[in-house]
């Protein structure tokens, strides 16, 4: 065999070995099914959770009160708006008494052309448990308010701080050493916050310095979102309760900014046309993320057209499990623009009330009052405990409603670092989880909140430095070819190289903000497959195999780079194990690559 013909066949060796290398990272992804578990319901249950003879509807964009006109003349209904911000939400509402019409009424709805969607309306609430009459397990008397001593920077003055376990747990000292949430706003869509003195309610004593955005009541359709039962507060509590101000207990993402929104009564309740239009509202008015400790075993189009919406908007949207203890997960968290968050208590075990199931995303500490007693609870200030008694106090809640803000806490410091695609945020908080398994309990594992916020920091950065580093380099060239030539610039082959490496080294930052951190293309992106291919494409041509080789150096070393760093964005699924070999060959291919490239140049 002649020389040419030895390296010809060793060039396409080197893309049979990279493509084989992938074999066991590409099977890795398609075990995992993402797939919620159907749930089954009675007929009693479905009852419970409809609203009798109610029908849901979302005009067309754009649409009018003349167009409810039309369609109440066309199918002898009475549709009126259900919110005075019908011009943002589009949604109407109508009663249908006649059974044997209602669902023939419906189809005509949902084909007609001035509607987007409708849908039976359901009831939603606050994740309940047939094993508790309430989140709320009781409440602990306020601390003495003081300072600690010798304060450190990642240590919060607030006295009760050390009471708050789940802190702990996800290491929320380390996220704050990088970020706490500037920047970023949250919506809390539950039962209203105690955010400011208002004719029916008050600021709690512990949201002083908390920012607030102003927000919307859709229970009773005005701007005053205060709450009235004290689930909305003690969640908002979690995201970003007033840190380091000397009192009470901290929030995780304290500098981000809590948009309050009503959707559900003092009782907990709502109803799914009022949770979209809440959602809208959330998209429309510049929230970043989304959290809805809320749910019901029913699925609504209009809630899931809305959380599409939001999601197409850039909001992560966050919610809870639900609390009934069973292998599906409730909705809206079992849609797939969702994160889904389960519960675990302080030894990091699934709490007894939590659901689980596949699409679970993650878990987070949601507290567990029969494996960690009574300080097994989340700690938070709220102005009650659900059962309609109103007290500024600190109070320990439990339940999936308590697991979920975490998770959109850190998603707010993941988005204030700058990450801001939903997707990406989904995968970051995936991929620094604490692995735990069964995945249909756990997800990708345990939120770790300092891990989190420091691999979307190195993503983000390392982005930026390598971009300016390829920028200063041919600038550099290029100045040093204008001086070489007095004054007349050339493109110099030293000018290609830089230009090669540049590509190779960018290339996939590049695909990273084009298909996103959880796309399985990023696997081709990180891969010296492409020069590989180009190298065997190109056999007869010197000056392509120098640029190539050139291109080979840029990718490896970013590979190398991202290995090192640990922000290799291959999706979920593939372990540190699975990786290595793939890792190790691409590397090994782009040094023999550079290699044959220089010697091609000489």
């Amino acid at each position: 065999m002649s020389g040419y013909s030895r390296i010809f066949v060793l060039r396409w060796w080197l893309v049979a070995a990279i493509a084989m290398s992938s074999i066991p990272l590409v099977r890795s992804w398609y075990p995992i099914n993402l797939t919620p578990t159907s749930v089954h319901l009675s007929t009693q249950e479905i009852t419970r959770w409809t609203i009798a003879h109610r029908i849901e509807v979302e005009l067309q964009p754009g649409e009018t009160t003349s167009t409810l006109k039309t369609l109440n003349a066309k199918y002898r209904l009475n549709l009126h708006w259900r919110s005075p911000l019908h011009h943002e939400t589009e949604i109407a509402v109508t009663n249908v008494e006649a059974i044997n019409s209602f669902h023939l009424v419906l189809s005509k709805l949902r084909r007609d052309p001035a509607v987007f969607d409708a849908d039976e309306e359901h009831n939603y609430s606050i994740p309940m448990s047939s094993l508790l009459p309430r989140e709320s397990v009781g409440s602990v008397p306020v601390g003495n308010v003081e300072s600690m001593a010798g304060n450190k920077p990642l240590q919060p003055n607030d006295p009760r701080y050390q009471e708050q376990w789940n802190f702990h747990m996800i290491h929320a000292g380390d996220a704050w050493s990088v970020a706490t949430g500037q920047g970023v706003t949250v919506a809390v869509i539950d039962t209203g916050v105690a955010y400011a003195n208002t004719e029916r309610g008050f600021r709690c004593q512990d949201f002083n310095t908390t920012r607030f955005a102003p927000g919307y009541d859709f229970i009773h359709r005005d701007d005053m979102p205060s709450d009235d039962n004290g689930h909305g507060t003690h969640v908002s509590g979690t995201i970003a309760e007033s840190t380091n101000n000397g009192i009470g207990a901290a929030g995780l993402a304290f500098n981000s900014t809590i948009m309050p929104i009503k959707a559900l009564s003092a009782f907990g309740g709502g109803s799914s046309a009022g949770i979209a239009e809440a959602i809208r509202y959330a998209a429309d008015h510049h929230a970043n993320v989304v959290n809805m400790s809320l749910g019901s075993p029913l699925p609504d189009r209009l809630i899931k057209d809305a959380c599409t919406y939001a999601s197409s908007k850039g909001v992560t949207i966050v919610c809870a499990a639900g609390n009934n203890g069973a292998d599906h997960l409730s909705y809206p968290a079992a849609y797939k623009q969702c994160v889904a968050v389960s519960a675990v208590g302080p030894a990091g075990d699934l709490s007894f009330y939590s659901n689980y199931g596949n699409g679970l995303c993650i878990a987070a500490p949601g507290g567990d009052t029969h494996a960690g007693g009574s300080e097994g609870g989340i700690l938070q200030n709220s102005m009650g405990d659900g059962t309609g008694l109103v007290k500024d106090d600190y109070y320990r809640f439990q339940g999936t409603s308590m697991a979920s803000p975490h998770v959109a806490a850190v998603a707010a410091l993941i988005e204030s670092v700058g990450i801001k695609r939903p997707q990406d945020v989904k995968t970051i908080l995936e991929q620094s989880a604490t692995s735990r398994l069964p995945r249909a309990k756990y997800g990708a594992g345990i939120l770790d909140a300092g891990r989190a916020v420091c691999l979307a920091s190195k993503i983000y950065q390392d982005g930026v430095l390598r971009f300016w580093l390829i920028a200063v380099s041919l600038l550099l060239v290029m100045g040093l070819s204008v001086l070489s030539r007095a004054g007349t610039p050339t493109l110099t082959p030293l000018f290609w190289s830089v230009s090669a490496v540049g590509l190779g080294l960018l290339l996939p930052d590049w695909i990273v903000g084009y298909f996103g951190l959880s796309s399985h293309w990023q696997l081709v992106a990180h891969s010296t497959i492409i020069p590989a291919i180009l190298l065997a494409a190109t056999a007869r041509n010197f000056d392509d195999q120098r640029l190539t080789g050139y291109l080979a150096l840029g990718l490896t070393v970013h590979i190398v780079w991202e290995t090192v760093r640990g922000t290799i964005p291959t999706g979920v699924g593939p372990d540190a194990i699975i990786m290595a070999p793939w890792l190790a060959v691409n590397c090994i291919a782009g040094v023999l690559m550079f290699a044959h490239g220089l010697a091609s140049h000489d």
